[in-house]
């Protein structure tokens, strides 16, 4: 079983020898924790597709300490590096990856032999320190391909601890949804996976349209995130907005355990006193809220986690409010 291993000298040291030695390890970042192995190792790089179960047409993430170390692994004109000088200023380290032009010394491993790479800088500074030591490093979300990620340790060593041999605990991930993934190498500016940093929040910092994220079911992703499905528990889920929505769906699951999770706390108690009013629903059920004010930040934060934590439950179903666009 892996070991999670609590910041220190001894454990940078440990993660980052395991590195050097072609061996993956897992990490937090700010946005969920990640699989990691060294950019320059192609053996190391397939082991990452080996351990999560994830389809070499499904191109990886690089992560880098800073914009000099992006610009060494991708080609730009003037004027992308003018919106990456923005961009960064703005937004890094931090949960936004650029998809770019990827130089020739890029492995098509990475970029599952498509011309363009997926960069980011990480905010979290145990990944950092690793970057610091270990170099550039590929890292995709270190759950098994499909599933929800991990933001916390325990979350990676529960899916993956007989895969690999260390986690480096970084907490709680405080964003705790994948970094937004924005579109840099053609002249159309546009999200291609929706996350902390929006499309509106770019437009205002670069002065110019972005093309929000669209959902598209694909089987070719120009960057991860983008397949049919993703992200998702085993268990069975189903979206709601109002008491109506949610009393119709526990009525076609008479008998069922069932997870009901809100927005927030306020909402969690109008929904649970309109279901105990509603005498012709009979089953076993339990409330859940992301956020006590309805934060979109807090709920965002709090999605995964609580996910994790349901499908772990044996429950027949979970039903989630849809929170505000």
């Amino acid at each position: 079983m892996a070991e999670i291993l609590s910041p220190s000298e001894t454990s940078f040291a440990k993660v980052s020898e395991a590195l050097a030695f072609g061996d993956v390890v897992a990490l937090p970042t700010e946005t969920v924790y990640g699989l990691a192995a060294i950019v320059g190792d192609d053996a190391a790089l397939k082991k990452i597709f080996g351990v999560k179960g994830r389809p070499l047409f499904d191109p990886l993430i690089v992560h880098v300490l800073g914009l000099s170390s992006l610009l060494e692994l991708v080609e730009v004109s003037q004027d992308v590096f003018s919106k990456l000088q923005v961009l960064t200023g703005a937004f890094c380290p931090g949960p936004l990856t650029f998809v770019l032009r990827k130089k020739k010394s890029v492995s098509d491993i990475i970029t599952a032999g498509k011309k363009t790479v997926a960069v980011r800088i990480p905010a979290h500074p145990v990944f950092r320190e690793v970057l610091r030591r270990a170099g550039p490093l590929a890292a995709p979300s270190a759950n098994p391909f499909g599933y929800v990620s991990p933001t916390r340790a325990e979350h990676v060593q529960q899916s993956l601890g007989d895969k690999i041999k260390y986690i480096l605990d970084g907490g709680s991930c405080s964003v705790g949804v994948e970094s937004t993934i924005l579109d840099l190498s053609s002249q159309k500016l546009a999200i291609l996976r929706p996350g902390a940093v929006t499309a509106e929040m770019i437009t205002d910092v670069l002065g110019e349209p972005v093309t929000p994220y669209k959902t598209i079911a694909t089987t070719d992703p120009s960057a991860p995130g983008m397949l049919t499905r993703h992200y998702s528990p085993r268990t069975r889920l189903r979206l709601f907005q109002n008491p109506g929505e949610l009393k119709a769906l526990l009525k076609q699951n008479q008998g069922s355990r069932v997870a009901i999770v809100c927005c927030t706390r306020s909402e969690m108690e109008h929904f649970s006193r309109a279901i105990v009013l509603e005498n012709s629903v009979q089953l076993k059920q339990q409330f859940f809220c992301l956020s006590e004010t309805g934060d979109l930040v807090e709920i965002a934060s709090h999605v995964f986690d609580c996910l994790q934590k349901l499908d772990a439950m044996s429950l027949d179903s979970i039903f989630v409010q849809t929170p505000p666009k």
